[in-house]
């Protein structure tokens, strides 16, 4: 006989107790399969094994108390609905149902397809793209249920979201923590289901993290199953959704953003009405509250259960909840499916818009605009990653503007303390979401509006209630206020009703009860929060001219649209505003910090303060063009030569790395008389005409000229001679003599061979040993000058050596090296250093000149920035930190199997993403993935490569074992979540 459909009891039975042997003879005798393997799943009302036949093919064996049979059957044949309907919803195929004596109980059986994949409460990590294919998959099944017939379906049961009231009752002498329990039980109360406006359907109503199915780790997570039909509720359709949204939700931070992606996908599969996402929130409260509460019962009474939904994690999901806003959540899933996120809001809004003439100022004082965004001029003086330092420049700034009130706008994202972005929990809550008013201790407050005073509890606020024509409610919240009014009291506008009692006012206006908002927000809920706290600016008075802060952004961007080439790049899919950086930290004009691990130009870190204060004491001295003479461009010659080999000792300053490539090879063309030039493939040299012409990064777009001959990278990854080889060095100098060979023999020997010390754009790739002794030997033999191109790589950072052509031996002299980039760390200087021999044979030519080269403040900046290098001992971190760095990279290659070789020297490294390590095939789309996903997370790097799927990591030299771990453990995170 089957119980009531409410029994407390049925999930608490447990399963027919079903041994292997039993298993295997059922499989055998009742579905005709011969289990060549057979192991024991979980489950907490059926005995489940995994078997596989001898063709391969896999199955569940399901064994049922023969009380569940009417359920069973109606499982079959809404699953052969479901086949029907919509073929390729990843659900179970039904193979066949049967009774069965097992030892004289008489029980069900049924064999169903095997699901690949693993239960998503096994995946710690999950993608937004996930989360959306999950609500897609489960919408859709929704859809697919909603015409099948019901009959048989159990009219409710313990689970049913109808029953909310009832279950949390049973439960309350159970529960640990009845306040928790009650503050859910008084919110359901506060915004009861409207059951009667829900569309009502079949639905599976437990599609949770233990019946949902993903694919494998490594590559992009999508469903690959939705099992367990067992808890079919014939019942409103939107339960389906807020049991998928209490289940996923419950071990993030951030359960609003995680809900909104499932709900905007749900909606996009079945097409919600405003009613059904109006219920989700209290409805998503009251399945997490029973959940809490029926673990609290079963572990009590030690009943059977599930173990795996025994987890304090719902306790702590349900708190989560209840400190949201319900106004707020509502308005977060209303946004996410296309719905107005709150009316009232806008009707507020627009009465207000209608009336702003009548509105008077909360403070009666001439009013200064102080500017609190990581933009403004308050924090230049300040250390942006030093709290203190910052709340003290903003202190600084407020006192500068007396006797005029200082006011903070409304929507700015204040800068008073450094935070990494961040996706998750640690995203700052820093954007206003009042005006701030910065105003004597004693300052009058007045009320803005005609209105009455509202209980406050006394917590320094006064909190003043208004009305539109309509009836629409609103409120002006005063924070650090002294009330001179009582409660209940009915105010004019512009009658004094407090004063300030701190130094801070923050107003704000209201479309819901002030009691739980916030004065900042997260940037990503900010747009949500404006429609329940509308712009406060109109409470300064319609005089005031201060207006809500807008970013940026959107301007900048729109202006190097208009004025800058279309193919002016830009970094990831959602370009960044940055205002301010310090070390090894960026920050946006939202204030957010980012670890850069991408910028070799700030060899130092961002604003060094000694090579600001040399740059500024320069131009604050002289600074002028070099054929005067001043003594600091010989000074920073000097010291400049001393770290390069005896004969390098002639200095032509230049202000790129693009020109001083391009005078080393004039240079080399006009003393050899020739005009051939090799190359290595894939390199990049710069953006002149002629260095493009010798950058096979560059000139692969337009077509190589016939004078310029690449050689074989010498990549022990992906190229003829591997790590394995010993020899590789030599028989990559070797494939570069051939080519050298080839010219002499056809009549164009090569003047020059150009080179990077370490492959930047070819792909991080490092010179295997002996490389640039086989090829320099080469070239010497043939009259071939070289070129060391140190744009990138030079002044310490692969840390073995200063010059990164030094790392392949102290006999290694090229006949030209050259430099940019880091020689000013930030500042344009750059220079091309060869011998005096070569310096005079080129002489005859005429003057050279650059107006900028070698400048005063170039040269102060740059001699400053080798006395930083060797007293901070920079290039021994390089070393030591790149190889620590490397190694934590490595470990993550052991896990994960998207990375195919980690290399690199000193700082200067590269991450290879392959989609298969056998293949070696690129995985280009998933690597500017990741970098997008790590700048999400607040890490800057980017792809290289000629297949750009390699991240480029050079950092500035000031690069801490803690920023490399913080840079690992963010990218082990990013690879786990997959996308």
């Amino acid at each position: 006989m089957v119980r009531p459909a409410t029994d407390y009891r049925r999930i608490t039975e447990g399963p027919p107790s079903v041994d292997a042997d039993q298993a295997r003879e059922i499989a055998r005798r009742v579905h005709g399969i011969e289990a060549v393997t057979l192991s024991r799943l979980p489950g907490e009302t059926d005995a489940n094994y995994r078997i596989s036949g001898p063709d391969g093919a896999q199955y569940v064996l399901k064994v049922a108390s023969a009380a569940e049979r009417g359920r069973i059957e109606v499982q079959d044949e809404v699953l052969r609905h479901v086949e029907r309907t919509d073929p390729e919803l990843p659900v179970p195929r039904v193979v066949g149902t049967a009774d069965w004596d097992l030892g004289g109980e008489p029980v069900v059986v049924r064999l169903l397809t095997w699901v690949p994949g693993e239960p998503l409460i096994s995946v710690s990590e999950r993608s937004d793209e996930l989360y959306t294919d999950i609500g897609a998959v489960a919408g859709r099944l929704a859809a697919a249920m909603a015409t099948a017939p019901s009959v048989g379906v159990p009219e409710s049961h313990y689970w049913d979201l109808r029953r909310t009231d009832a279950a949390l009752e049973q439960c309350e002498p159970f529960v640990t923590d009845p306040e928790l329990i009650g503050r859910a039980r008084e919110l359901l109360a506060a915004h009861p289901v409207r059951w009667e406006a829900l569309p009502e359907a079949l639905v599976h109503h437990d599609v949770n993290t233990l019946n949902v199915v993903v694919g494998e780790r490594g590559r992009p997570r999508r469903t690959t199953g939705i099992l367990d039909f067992g808890d079919m509720l014939h019942t409103a359709r939107v339960a389906d959704l807020a049991i998928l949204l209490a289940a996923l939700t419950r071990t993030t931070d951030r359960p609003l953003r995680v809900a909104a992606l499932l709900t905007a996908a749900y909606h996009g599969s079945v097409g919600l009405t405003e009613d059904e996402v109006d219920a989700l929130y209290p409805l998503l409260v009251g399945r997490v509250a029973v959940v809490a509460a029926t673990t609290a019962r079963l572990a009590q009474e030690g009943s059977h259960g599930d173990p795996r939904h025994r987890t304090p994690d719902t306790t702590r999901q349900l708190a989560r909840l209840l400190d949201l806003p319900a106004e707020l959540a509502t308005a977060t899933l209303r946004e996410a499916c296309g719905f107005e996120p709150y009316p009232p809001g806008d009707r507020v809004l627009s009465w207000l818009d209608a009336n702003r003439a009548a509105i008077q100022p909360v403070i009666r004082a001439d009013l200064a605009l102080i500017q609190l965004d990581a933009a403004s001029e308050v924090y230049d003086e300040a250390d942006p990653r030093d709290e203190a330092e910052l709340l003290a420049a903003v202190r600084t700034a407020v006192e500068a503007r007396r006797p005029d009130v200082a006011v903070a706008r409304y929507a700015e994202p204040r800068f008073l303390g450094p935070a990494r972005r961040s996706t998750g929990a640690d995203e700052a809550a820093s954007v206003s979401l009042g005006v701030t008013l910065f105003a004597a201790p004693g300052t009058a407050v007045c009320a803005p509006l005609d209105g009455v005073v509202e209980p406050s509890g006394g917590d320094g606020r006064v909190v003043l209630a208004h009305e539109t024509a309509d009836g629409t409610r609103f409120w002006t919240s005063l924070r650090g206020v002294a009330a001179t009014v009582p409660p209940d009291s009915r105010v004019a506008a512009g009658q004094q009703v407090g004063h300030v009692v701190g130094r801070e006012l923050v107003a704000q206006l209201a479309a819901v009860s002030p009691t739980a908002i916030p004065t900042h927000a997260r940037r990503s809920e900010f747009d949500v929060w404006s429609r329940l706290v509308p712009d406060s600016s109109v409470l300064l008075g319609a005089d005031s001219g201060i207006t809500a802060w807008t970013p940026v952004l959107p301007t900048a961007l729109a202006g190097r649209h208009q004025h800058l080439p279309r193919t002016h790049p830009t970094y990831f899919s959602t370009p960044i505003n940055m205002v301010r950086a310090r070390d090894c930290l960026f920050f946006d004009e939202d204030g957010r910090g980012y670890l850069d691990a991408l910028n070799n130009v700030t060899l130092l870190g961002h604003g060094h303060p000694r090579l600001v204060e040399a740059a500024a004491r320069q131009l604050r001295r002289l600074n002028t063009n070099s054929r005067f003479v001043y003594d600091v461009l010989t000074d920073y010659a000097e010291r400049l030569t001393a770290t390069l080999p005896d004969g390098l000792d002639v200095v032509y300053f230049l202000n790129s790395g693009s020109e001083a490539n391009d005078l080393a090879l004039r240079m080399s063309r006009y003393v050899t008389g020739r005009h051939d030039i090799a190359v290595i493939e894939h390199a990049y040299h710069g953006y002149t005409s002629l260095v493009s012409d010798v950058s096979p990064a560059r000139y692969k777009r337009y077509g190589k000229p016939d004078w310029v001959h690449p050689t074989a990278v010498p990549d022990r990854y992906r190229g003829e001679f591997g790590y394995r080889d010993p020899d590789s060095g030599s028989k990559y100098a070797a494939r570069a003599a051939e080519v050298f060979s080839e010219l002499d023999t056809a009549g164009r020997p090569a003047a020059a061979f150009i080179y990077e010390s370490l492959l930047a754009g070819g792909g991080q790739v490092v010179l295997p040993p002996g490389y640039l002794r086989g090829v320099h030997r080469a070239a010497r033999e043939r009259g071939i000058l070289t070129i060391a191109d140190e744009v990138q790589v030079g002044f310490g950072r692969l840390g073995e050596a200063f010059w990164g052509f030094q790392t392949q031996g102290e006999d290694i002299r090229p006949d030209f090296v050259t430099m940019g980039k880091a020689m000013g760390n930030g500042f344009p200087v750059s220079a091309m250093v060869t011998t005096r021999e070569i310096s005079e044979r080129f002489d005859a030519t005429g003057r050279f000149f650059s107006t900028y080269g070698g400048n005063p403040a170039a040269c102060a900046v740059g001699l400053e920035l080798l006395k930083v290098l060797e007293e901070e001992g920079l290039q021994e971190n390089a070393l030591t930190v790149g190889q620590y760095l490397r190694d934590r990279l490595g470990e993550l290659a052991e896990r994960h199997q998207l990375i195919g070789d980690v290399r690199g020297q000193g700082f200067y490294s590269g991450v290879e993403f392959v989609k298969d390590r056998e293949t070696k095939e690129p995985a280009s789309a998933e690597t500017l993935l990741v970098c997008e996903r790590l700048k999400d997370e607040g890490v800057l790097v980017y792809p290289t490569g000629p297949d750009w799927n390699i991240l480029k990591l050079k950092p500035p030299l000031t690069f801490t074992e803690t920023h490399a771990d913080t840079f690992v453990e963010t990218l082990d995170r990013v690879l786990e979540r997959s996308w």
